[in-house]
């Protein structure tokens, strides 16, 4: 389930020629890969775009040069291109040769795993002042319960751009609205302590109620 909302463009300089901003954000779980790839492949066949679609080299969920949802019944994979996590600005080349392959613009750039993306904010500003539409998935909060990376700074650009922001949604085992990633090793909750990029996919959905935090400070 998911839940939109749609956002004007306000005032800024410029911002009349600029791209527009969809946001996706939500917890593990919510399907926000199969909505960025639902969203994807309707622009590329009822819009008739092309849509670069990018994975940042952080995402080990899916085999290299693919994203893949793990809701089988949705848009489940499409092939991506895949860039440095640390270094985003080596996609403006590969636009730059895409577009020169092709023939024509890149109307639309869409990101997966955004929160794994150094510099998310101004490089998506960036695409968006270069008149490129620009979808963006992500989780909301690392499995700490706290913003992971840049992804809730791009409210701001959704804003002052223009777009909207999906709220996707995940539930609970108990059938609450699942508001955090628990991250499990061996099928126990992990430590405040563990790092906040691992490799591997041991998480599941959790409510206020049945999230556990072992070792958090406060």
């Amino acid at each position: 389930m998911v839940y939109s909302r749609l956002v004007g463009v306000k005032g800024t300089e410029g911002a009349g020629m600029a791209g527009r901003l969809e946001l996706m954000m939500g917890p593990m779980r919510s399907n926000k890969t199969a909505e960025l790839l639902r969203r994807a492949e309707m622009r590329r066949e009822y819009a008739g775009q092309y849509v670069l679609v990018l994975k940042p080299s952080d995402d080990t969920k899916s085999a290299p040069g693919l994203i893949e949802s793990r809701n089988l019944k949705s848009h489940v994979k499409m092939s991506a291109t895949e860039f440095n996590s640390t270094n985003p600005w080596e996609v403006l080349d590969i636009i730059a040769e895409r577009e020169q392959q092709i023939g024509k613009r890149i109307e639309c750039v869409a990101i997966d795993e955004g929160q794994f993306v150094d510099e998310l904010f101004v490089f998506t500003k960036y695409l968006l002042d270069a008149n490129h539409d620009v979808l963006v998935a992500g989780l909301d909060l690392d499995f700490r319960a706290m913003p992971f990376g840049e992804m809730l700074h791009l409210n701001w650009l959704v804003s002052t751009y223009g777009g909207s922001v999906t709220e996707c949604m995940a539930y609970c085992r108990c059938g609450a609205r699942a508001l955090y990633s628990q991250r499990l090793i061996e099928g126990q909750p992990a430590p405040f302590s563990s790092p906040i990029k691992v490799p591997g996919d041991s998480y599941e959905p959790r409510c206020e109620e049945h999230y556990i935090l072992p070792g958090r400070p406060h």
